[in-house]
């Protein structure tokens, strides 16, 4: 191992936490605590996204949003809209924004709305049904430990 100052340690040993963060294998034997996950990555990209680090906010946005957090999925929309560390793009807007509507929050609803009128009715209509697919994605990720596996040696 290289010799390093203490505050090069400081920063190899965070560089670990987050790669262990990331490359963390699944065990599902353990349960998983799915809210305090999504609530850490939100977090994160709330950190980043303070720090104008929109391209890491956005990673991490996603990641909560794809962990089912209707906030992050807001925030998500959000990004797409102004093009910050996402293209710019009103139908990847609407997905996400229809998404957490649908989850009942209401900063989401209201931005659909406002929205609304910056898209074509077919792109719109296309927007949610990607949403849709997005949901099932989610969900699939969600419960996926509770799907039982078969080996094909069986």
């Amino acid at each position: 191992m290289l010799k390093t100052t203490p505050c090069e340690q400081d920063l190899e040993q965070q560089l670990d936490n987050i790669l262990g963060f990331v490359t963390q294998p699944e065990n599902t034997s353990v349960p998983i605590d799915n809210k305090k996950d999504e609530q850490s990555t939100l977090n994160k990209a709330l950190y980043y996204l303070k720090n104008n680090q929109a391209p890491l906010a956005a990673k991490w946005m996603r990641l909560a949003a794809m962990a089912g957090n209707h906030r992050a999925q807001f925030y998500l929309g959000l990004f797409f809209v102004k093009g910050e560390g996402v293209p710019q793009s009103v139908f990847h807007a609407v997905a996400w924004l229809s998404l957490a509507s649908s989850q009942g929050y209401a900063p989401a609803t209201a931005a659909v709305t406002d929205i609304r009128k910056h898209i074509e009715t077919k792109r719109f209509k296309d927007a949610q049904c990607y949403a849709a697919s997005l949901y099932e994605q989610i969900h699939q990720l969600q419960f996926s430990h509770m799907i039982p596996r078969t080996s094909e040696n069986t």
